[in-house]
């Protein structure tokens, strides 16, 4: 059953919850300035196609068979957006939204909000980008920090600013926001010494115990101890054969094209990556400037796992940067951080 956005919602489920305080800091913002609202969708869809919010006053337009000396013209949009906690969007769902739309609206946008850990997420929706392109719907994803950095942004001389702030200390409280900017991911590199001194690290791409939640640090962990942290760049994946490569994620911003380039040379340098590549894909981890450190494992044996994450570090030591990071883990143990 349809609710309507209130001030007051009484959800029980905390996506419903969810969806009402989003809803409701986007009503707020289009009775304050229609204008700001539709800078707000613009910023959002990335200006794919402009979404004009209210009507247009022109002046002696031609239409199809006159010339009227004023118009005031409106065209029709329609906004669907489906929230969800976690990422787990699915094509049948999304292939049923993009049906619901009316079939004469002039712009139909489609958004799936939520916190998404890859940077292309609907790469994984191809029936529903292929449904969404040949019904003329957008098809945008949209993460909770975009949301609020945008509302954050556009209200910022305005009586909401101080309303944005609360919407988005709502969602860090209730851990919408990224966590991957906090998390470090320890990673056991005893026979890949060598490409770390490059900053760089490989590894199949093979799913299972070999795929890395995405993380902005990286441990390099040998001897019982993680003893330099780096920032990680971006990761590159290249299939089998180097038959494709596409960014994983992209942290740093930089250029895609440079950022594959940078992951094939690693590989096409190195006789025993180049003879994995024709066996199965590999993920490449470019990396920045390593930054000394002793955060030590203290508990009995080595690290039998692959690599081990340590979510929520940075927030908990108050740092921003891998240089920090690694300055305020000297000499803590493993044990203090669960």
């Amino acid at each position: 059953m349809s609710q309507p956005i209130s001030l007051f919602a009484n959800y029980s489920q905390s996506e419903n919850l969810l969806t009402n305080h989003c809803g409701l800091i986007m009503k707020m913002l289009y009775e304050e300035s229609p204008r700001l609202f539709q800078e707000l969708l613009a910023n959002l869809t990335d200006a794919q196609t402009p979404v004009i919010i209210g009507p247009i006053f022109t002046q002696q337009a031609r239409k199809q068979q006159s010339i009227p000396d004023l118009l005031i013209e409106q065209a029709s949009f329609a906004i669907f957006f489906e929230v969800k906690e976690t990422n787990w969007f699915y094509d049948d769902q999304l292939i049923r939204h993009i049906n619901s739309f009316e079939i004469n609206t002039k712009t139909k946008i489609l958004f799936m909000l939520s916190d998404f850990n890859e940077d292309s997420p609907t790469a994984e929706m191809k029936e529903s980008v292929k449904k969404a392109q040949e019904s003329g719907v957008i098809l945008q994803h949209l993460t909770f920090e975009r949301l609020t950095d945008s509302l954050t942004e556009i209200t910022r001389n305005t009586r909401l600013a101080s309303v944005a702030q609360e919407f988005n200390d709502f969602l860090s409280a209730n851990n919408y926001l990224p966590k991957w900017k906090y998390l470090l991911d320890a990673v056991n590199i005893s026979r890949t010494s060598d490409e770390i001194a490059d900053n760089v690290y490989m590894c199949p791409d093979l799913g299972g115990a070999y795929k890395h939640q995405k993380a902005k640090y990286f441990g390099v962990y040998n001897n019982k101890r993680v003893n330099a942290i780096h920032e990680i760049r971006a990761v590159v994946l290249v299939e089998k054969d180097f038959n494709q490569t596409k960014i994983s994620w992209n942290i740093s911003g930089e250029p895609a094209e440079q950022l594959i380039t940078e992951a094939l040379e690693h590989i096409r340098k190195r006789p025993g990556r180049t003879a994995e590549i024709t066996q199965f894909g590999l993920q490449v981890f470019l990396l920045g400037q390593g930054h000394i450190t002793e955060f030590i494992k203290d508990s009995p044996g080595g690290m039998y796992q692959s690599k081990k994450y340590f979510r929520e570090i940075a927030a908990v030591l108050k740092v921003d940067t891998a240089k920090d990071l690694a300055r305020e883990l000297k000499g803590k143990k493993w044990s203090e951080f669960k």
